[in-house]
């Protein structure tokens, strides 16, 4: 009995850590707010091939809950940790802000 009962729960944690980790996999968005500028989309299909903890939780808190201000813009945090580096980061606010 106790090795079902270790079984079931080992298969509902699995499931339930599956589930998180695809929260916002290939073919998926997520929209924030974005205040006066429109809201931002946070596309899984162009993050696609990247893991959760390259972001997660070093430069986001795990959640939907993400406050970005132009400060952080501008002293190249979180979002711009990687895309300042890359070379994508945004020529115009629209690029990302969409009304």
């Amino acid at each position: 009995m106790k090795f079902v009962t270790t079984g079931i729960i080992t298969a509902v944690a699995a499931l339930a850590f599956t589930g998180a980790a695809l929260a916002v996999g290939p073919g998926k968005t997520v929209e924030y707010a974005g205040g006066n500028l429109g809201a931002v989309t946070f596309s899984g299909e162009a993050h696609k091939g990247m893991g959760c903890n390259e972001c997660h939780p070093n430069l986001f808190a795990m959640g939907r809950g993400a406050k970005i201000t132009m400060a952080d813009h501008n002293a190249g945090n979180l979002c711009f940790s990687c895309h300042k580096k890359d070379g994508t980061a945004s020529a115009t606010c629209a690029d990302c802000h969409k009304k």
